[in-house]
């Protein structure tokens, strides 16, 4: 990973720099990286045959939407679904100080120049995610004008309360972070998640019916907290550790993705505890100890305890799942779900060789037939499982879909 020259940096050709050099130069070095990151994948094959194609169908796709209109299968969506979209959006990006982790010897001992690093960080941040906000309710203007028959002010305000909202978010966001226990973290970001989307919810009543002035009070009540309160916290220093885990976060996220999307890299998951939810006491799963059985419990332990195995498996599912119910044509579901299948049992059949195959040991015994019989069962069992799961979902949201009518504004 690309490291700030902290101390090398204070220095310009001779003479101390200021805060504002200092964080210009961090911005730099961070673009270069996240650039530098997206030319590791992106050669001139990629360019050629997928990027390019992307962005020039997407233009064409939106540009249709204006002249044309909104897909048919949006007839039966509310406009109040765009708040809620909305919000989830709030809930991505961060304050980010672009400080590192080498400040903490040298640049933490010059006030002036760190927190002035810190508030040009802040003041930026808020600027960039106003950025991110607009290009998201400029990709939305064609199903709130066009489809909906919604006014531009709706369009202002809509920004105006997502803006807010995310400036909140991301302080919440923050104080949640400094919460050492990981499941009481859970549990009250999950509480917050949703209470806040109910808020949403009646928030977006008012926003439909053109109540502007209540939408507008709430979203300056919001953006005014998750900006005054937070501001505060960039004159400390007792918090830097939260900061720096924060800042190397939002950094390596394109490299997060990227680990995420690939399958020949290895996702390890550290616990910080020292025994496992389940199968905490090793037990045996199966009475009859065979070669086979003992491939099949090992598997079987690894993949429940390890939870990116378990998220992983679920988002396939529930991607399949939303993609089924939204997208209308018959053969283009068809297309999808050959692909599910595909996916899903090549990524288990990765799984299964990622956990057995791991350690020396078992994979010495890889040419036996317990090892096959063990990996075509558990591969088998857990692909049925998938199927079922799409199924049952989908076939229950498009009966719902189809069922339920939802009122247009």
């Amino acid at each position: 990973m690309h490291r700030y020259s902290t101390v090398s940096t204070i220095f310009l050709r001779g003479r101390k720099m200021t805060s504002f050099q200092l964080f210009r130069r961090r911005l730099t070095q961070d673009w270069l990286y996240q650039l530098r990151t997206f030319r590791s994948i992106a050669d001139w094959t990629i360019w050629l045959y997928m990027i390019i194609p992307t962005i020039v169908i997407s233009i064409f796709i939106y540009r249709s939407w204006w002249i044309d209109g909104a897909p048919t299968w949006m007839e039966w969506m509310p406009a109040s679904i765009f708040f809620l979209l909305g919000y989830f959006f709030s809930w991505t990006g961060a304050y980010r100080f672009y400080t590192d982790e080498a400040d903490m010897v040298f640049l933490i001992k010059k006030d002036s120049l760190f927190i002035g690093l810190r508030k040009w960080g802040f003041f930026f941040s808020l600027i960039f995610q106003a950025v991110n906000t607009l290009v998201v309710v400029i990709a939305l203007l064609p199903f709130l004008i066009q489809h909906f028959q919604l006014t531009w002010e709706h369009a202002i305000y809509y920004f105006v309360f997502l803006l807010a909202m995310k400036y909140f978010v991301m302080y919440l966001k923050f104080h949640l972070k400094k919460i050492q226990s990981k499941m009481k973290r859970i549990i009250l970001t999950v509480l917050a998640f949703l209470l806040l989307s109910w808020c949403a919810q009646a928030i977006s009543i008012h926003w439909t019916s053109g109540n502007f002035w209540i939408v507008l009070c709430i979203a300056v009540i919001v953006g005014f907290v998750g900006t005054l309160l937070y501001y505060p916290i960039v004159k400390k220093k007792s918090l830097f550790n939260i900061e720096l885990a924060i800042e190397q976060a939002e950094k390596l996220k394109l490299v997060s993705a990227i680990h995420q999307m690939s399958f020949d890299i290895e996702k390890t998951k550290v616990y910080s505890r020292k025994k496992p939810w389940l199968f905490r006491n090793s037990k045996r799963i199966f009475k009859k100890r065979t070669a086979r059985s003992g491939f099949l419990e090992l598997f079987i332990k690894v993949f429940i305890r390890n939870s990116s195995y378990i998220l992983t498996y679920l988002q396939i599912c529930s991607a399949t799942v939303a993609a089924l119910i939204i997208i209308p044509p018959i053969w283009m579901k068809v297309i999808i779900f050959i692909g599910f299948l595909l996916m899903m049992w090549i990524w288990l059949g990765i799984t299964w060789e990622r956990v057995v195959l791991s350690h020396p040991f078992t994979k010495k015994y890889q040419g036996y037939d317990a090892y096959f019989s063990a990996r075509n069962w558990a591969v088998g069992v857990l692909f049925i499982c998938a199927i079922l799961v799409v199924g049952l979902l989908a076939g229950s949201g498009y009966f719902l879909v189809n069922q339920i009518s939802f009122p247009q504004v």
